[in-house]
C-alpha cells in the first residue's frame, strides 16, 4: 500500500529527469560535435523514464530487480552517447551532468520499492561506471583540473541524491519495523487477554449441545426407566450427529471462518440476507497459506463485502493442487464499470502481488476472477 502512498514523488521524479534531460540537451545542441548522439541519449533517457513509471505501477505488481537494473543500465548507456555527442568538450560541461542527475533522480522516484542495499549498490556500480567515462574524457582536456577532480565533481550529483534516497528508505524501513514490534506486542497482551474468554465460550458452545441433545435423551431414558433397542439407536444417532458437528468445526479453514464471519457482520448490521457463498477446498489447503497471504486474501474479501453492501453475487472460491502448487480461482459478479473495479479492488490486488507467487485479474462480462498461486 505504500506504493500508492510514494507514486505521485516517483512519477514527479521520473518527469523531472526526462524535462532536465531534454533542456539542458537541447539547449547544448549547438555546442556538440555529434547531435544525434545528444538526440539518442533523450531517446534512451525517455525509455528508462517510462520503465519507471510503468514498472511502478502499483496496478502491475511489484517493482522487480530487473527492472532496477534496466533503468541503471539504459542511464549509463545514456551516459556514454551524451560523452560521444560532447566530443572535445571539457567532461565537466553542463551536458556531462545530465546522467549523473537523471540517475539520482530515478533512485529517489525508486526508493520505495526497492531494498537499500540494492539502490545503493546499484547507484555505486553506476557512479563508477559514468566515472570511467568522465575519466576518459577528463585526460582529453587541456585544463589544468585533475582528471579525478573532474570525476568527482560529476559523479557527485548521483551520489548524493542515490544515497539520501537509501537514507530515506532505511529510515522508513527502521519506522515500519518498530512499528511492527509494538503491534505484535499488542496483539500478543490481547490475546492473552481474551484467551480465557475464548476457553469459556467454546466450553459454553459445548455445553449447549448437550443441553439440547443428551439431556433430555437421558431424561427420558430415565424416565421410562428401559433401555429398548429404539433407545439404543437413538442414542447411536445422537453420538453420529454431535461428532459430525465437532469433527467439521475442526476440518473447518481459517478461509470458511472468514466467509462466515463477513456474511454474519451484514446480517447483524441489518444489511439483509447475502448470498451463500461457495468455498471449494477438499484438501483444505487454505490453511497452507502463509500468514501474510491470509492477510492479503482477507483484506480483498472484507473489500469485496464492502462493495456489495454485505451481498456479494456469485461468489466463489475455488483451491486445489495442481503441478506442485497449491492454485485459487475467485470469481465474483460485478456491476460496475472496468475503471471503478480497477480503482476499488486494484490496491488490495497489488498487494496480493506481492505475497502470492502468481496473481492474474481479468474482469469480463461483469465478472471479476482473480487466479493465485502459491507454494504447499
Amino acid at each position: 500500500m505504500g506504493a500508492y502512498s510514494n507514486r505521485l514523488i516517483t512519477m514527479t521524479a521520473a518527469i523531472s529527469a526526462l524535462v532536465f534531460a531534454v533542456v539542458v540537451v537541447v539547449a547544448g545542441l549547438d555546442a556538440v560535435d555529434n547531435p544525434g548522439a545528444a538526440v539518442l541519449s533523450l531517446v534512451v533517457i525517455a525509455a528508462s523514464s517510462m520503465i519507471v513509471i510503468t514498472a511502478t505501477d502499483p496496478y502491475r505488481g511489484p517493482f522487480q530487480r530487473k527492472s532496477h537494473g534496466w533503468t541503471v543500465a539504459l542511464g549509463v548507456f545514456a551516459a556514454g552517447l551524451l560523452a560521444v555527442a560532447a566530443g572535445d568538450a571539457p567532461a565537466h560541461a553542463s551536458m556531462g551532468w545530465v546522467a549523473p542527475v537523471v540517475l539520482g533522480l530515478f533512485s529517489i522516484g525508486m526508493a520505495a520499492y526497492r531494498p537499500v542495499r540494492e539502490l545503493v549498490g546499484f547507484g555505486g556500480v553506476a557512479a563508477v561506471l559514468i566515472g570511467f567515462i568522465v575519466m576518459l574524457q577528463a585526460v582529453k582536456d587541456v585544463s589544468d583540473v585533475p582528471p579525478v577532480v573532474t570525476v568527482a565533481f560529476v559523479v557527485l550529483p548521483l551520489l548524493a541524491l542515490n544515497l539520501s534516497a537509501g537514507a530515506f528508505t532505511d529510515s522508513m524501513i527502521k519506522s515500519i519495523e518498530h512499528w511492527h514490534v509494538r503491534a505484535t506486542q499488542a496483539v500478543d497482551r490481547m490475546s492473552e487477554e481474551r484467551e480465557p474468554g475464548i476457553a469459556r465460550s467454546v466450553q459454553q458452545d459445548r455445553v449447549t449441545i448437550l443441553k439440547q441433545e443428551v439431556v433430555p435423551f437421558f431424561g427420558e431414558v430415565l424416565a421410562n426407566n428401559e433401555i429398548t433397542p429404539d433407545v439404543r439407536e437413538r442414542a447411536r444417532s445422537i453420538a453420529d450427529a454431535i461428532r459430525a458437528v465437532m469433527v467439521a468445526e475442526v476440518d473447518r479453514t481459517w478461509l470458511e471462518n472468514v466467509v462466515d464471519h463477513l456474511r454474519g457482520r451484514a446480517r447483524r448490521g441489518g444489511e439483509g440476507q447475502s448470498q451463500p457463498s461457495t468455498i471449494l477446498d477438499d484438501d483444505n489447503i487454505a490453511n497452507l497459506m502463509s500468514y501474510d497471504q491470509r492477510t492479503a486474501l482477507r483484506a480483498l474479501l472484507v473489500a469485496i463485502y464492502d462493495n456489495a453492501h454485505g451481498r456479494p453475487e456469485d461468489l466463489e472460491i475455488m483451491l486445489a493442487r495442481a503441478d506442485g502448487r497449491c492454485r485459487g480461482v475467485l470469481t465474483l459478479r460485478v456491476d460496475m464499470t472496468d475503471g471503478l473495479v480497477k480503482s476499488r479492488f486494484g490496491p488490495y490486488l497489488a498487494v496480493m502481488r506481492v505475497v502470492f507467487r502468481r496473481v492474474r485479474a481479468e474482469y469480463l462480462q461483469s465478472v471479476l476472477t482473480v487466479r493465485f498461486s502459491y507454494d504447499q
